[in-house]
């Protein structure tokens, strides 16, 4: 499952994906991110979170399960670095798969 979209309990709509790391980039990432990220974006760009713990499930979760997962991801503030500590550039959801719950 690549994108999954949801509302949380407010009325945000946020959109939810997984990012893998590349096994020959691991050793650079900070150690909490090298089995890889949940990104969470609200649907209008204004916030990103990242979740260092992926459930496996994660994309059969109900919209509640995973708006409670947001509220424990990490926000991101634009400018800083990525989990490698270099300047963040994120990767983009990924396009196709996606699930309106």
């Amino acid at each position: 499952m690549g994108l999954i979209n949801f509302t949380d309990s407010v009325g945000i709509r946020w959109r939810v994906w997984q990012v893998e790391t590349p096994a020959a980039r691991a050793h650079l990432m900070d150690p909490n991110y090298r089995s890889g990220w949940l990104v969470f974006e609200r649907e209008d760009g204004a916030e990103r979170r990242r979740l260092q713990q992926v459930p496996e499930d994660w994309a059969s979760l109900a919209p509640e399960r995973l708006a409670q997962l947001c509220t424990h991801a990490t926000p991101v503030v634009s400018g800083r670095t990525n989990p490698s500590g270099q300047q963040a550039v994120w990767p983009r959801p990924p396009e196709g798969a996606r699930r309106e719950p």
